[in-house]
């Protein structure tokens, strides 16, 4: 199977282009590190793995709820190793376990097999009415979007 970028949301083109395809029944994920995803010591920013990070396991719990859409509830974040400009990015996620409404994500990030950056993390199914109100929301809601 091909690379296919994940999304084409304002957000996702702002990262980059985040591509996913399977390999022997595996979601992976693929980016490349580019000069704006930088810090100061010609490193890959912290806050760029992190979203990295966020848009992969959000990516396989999306998949995991039946392509419906999901939110980031919680995330922990691991930084092992720096990435620099060019590096290609392989993010490896795996469904811990799931409920009715929450995904337990875990991944890994690798680099030329090195573990850049590896987190988990929760997400929530979204319930999908779009005319409700902030306040509609936190009253229906058990605090989760």
């Amino acid at each position: 199977m091909t690379w296919k970028l994940i999304s084409k949301s304002s957000y996702s083109l702002l990262l980059g282009e985040l591509e996913t395809k399977q390999e022997n029944n595996q979601n992976i994920y693929r980016i490349t590190v580019a000069e704006k995803h930088l810090n100061s010591g010609n490193f890959a920013h912290g806050g760029f793995l992190m979203s990295v990070l966020d848009n992969v396991m959000g990516n396989a719990a999306y998949k995991s709820f039946g392509n419906r859409p999901c939110v980031t509830i919680s995330m922990n974040t691991h930084f092992t190793f720096s990435a620099q400009e060019g590096d290609e990015l392989i993010g490896i996620p795996s469904i811990e376990r799931m409920t009715k409404t929450l995904c337990f994500v875990k991944c890994q990030v690798f680099s030329k097999k090195e573990i850049i950056v590896s987190g988990n993390g929760i997400w929530k199914l979204v319930k999908t009415s779009l005319n409700k109100s902030v306040k509609d929301k936190k009253a229906d809601d058990d605090g989760g979007w």
